[in-house]
């Protein structure tokens, strides 16, 4: 986990009031609270005149972006343990989705903090950039191996579109799910119970059927391009 929820703020010490109000907020974002955190409310939790919490974080948005670099520190990191390094890129992008599935079961409230709130802009550091863009990095190098593996045409665009489109897809079904959404759409359409994707198992099987379709529409499109 990112932090221990049973942490209680008496256990907190002063010396030490930046991280407490880290843990206080992240407690919240486990508690599906991220939206509504206030610093006057966390000073008050663990024990600090509101003023003082300005000597850490100038506002809200400054500690949220202290929040996301964590959440996405151990957002990377599970993938680090969770993915091999394979050879093969093939098999190498399907752990990759896997693990982005498996994240959202495992951590639901920090999947939806790093996806549903947003920040400013302006309060784009190169810290959050970097933390926030290595697993997209990573998926845009395997793509591009891809490409190379099976000797395709590819420039920087199509490597990084196809990217977008793996991703964009693999969260749509990954949130649609988490949602209850489509659960909802197949007992009111009638539509096969297999689709409902009730179990982890079905889900991991249509991420798995969702790459290998992408990969696929790669083959196809240069095979196509090359027979003009």
């Amino acid at each position: 986990m990112l932090v221990d929820t049973q942490k209680s703020s008496t256990n907190y010490h002063h010396g030490n009031v930046k991280e407490a109000l880290l843990v206080a907020a992240a407690n919240h974002i486990e508690n599906n609270e991220g939206e509504i955190i206030s610093l006057r409310a966390l000073s008050k939790e663990i024990g600090i005149t509101p003023s003082a919490v300005y000597n850490h974080f100038s506002d809200k948005s400054a500690l949220l972006i202290a929040i996301k670099i964590r959440v996405y520190e151990s957002f990377n990191k599970f993938f680090t343990d969770n993915c091999t390094e394979s050879e093969n890129p093939d098999r190498a992008l399907v752990e990759m989705c896997l693990a982005y599935f498996h994240f959202s079961r495992k951590y639901p409230s920090q999947f939806r903090f790093l996806f549903s709130s947003s920040l400013p802009m302006e309060w784009s550091t190169e810290e959050i950039i970097d933390v926030s863009c290595r697993c997209i990095a990573k998926a845009r190098s395997l793509v591009f191996a891809i490409h190379n593996k099976y000797q395709l045409h590819c420039t920087e665009e199509k490597v990084v579109n196809s990217t977008l489109l793996i991703w964009s897809q693999l969260h749509g079904i990954v949130t649609l799910r988490s949602s209850g959404l489509i659960g909802a759409a197949v007992r009111h359409q009638q539509w096969p119970a297999n689709c409902g994707l009730y179990e982890d198992a079905q889900v991991e099987k249509l991420i798995e059927d969702h790459v290998k379709i992408m990969i696929n529409g790669m083959l196809n499109s240069s095979r196509g391009k090359s027979s003009h």
